[in-house]
């Protein structure tokens, strides 16, 4: 009610509320979900652990598969990490340029 012009504040609302949604909150939550001391990531594994019933050559073939499958998994972790900082800074750069629009008008 007291708010003279809405854009302004959609513009705020915006860049927190876009930028937390699409950037932020899907990197930190793989993130915490990914951890291997997770009780989410544990619980994961121990599914894909069920299902997975096969013979021995290809429980060999898996052996090697796991070393890169892990390696993979620490990359993709840490990329969700990357997302989650560049969410932040691209909120911080949002909200800065709305700043400085506002008190440029």
């Amino acid at each position: 009610m007291s708010v003279s012009s809405l854009d302004k504040v959609l513009a705020y609302v915006g860049s927190t509320g876009s930028t937390s949604i699409s950037f932020i909150l899907p990197g930190l939550f793989y993130y915490k979900i990914s951890a291997p001391d997770s009780i989410h990531h544990q619980r994961l594994t121990k599914e894909d652990d069920d299902e997975y019933d096969e013979s021995t050559e290809q429980g060999l073939f898996a052996q090697g598969a796991l070393k890169t499958s892990a390696w993979r998994a620490e990359l993709l972790r840490q990329m969700a990490l990357a997302l989650a900082m560049y969410g932040f800074l691209v909120m911080i750069v949002c909200l800065i340029m709305n700043t400085f629009y506002t008190v440029a008008h």
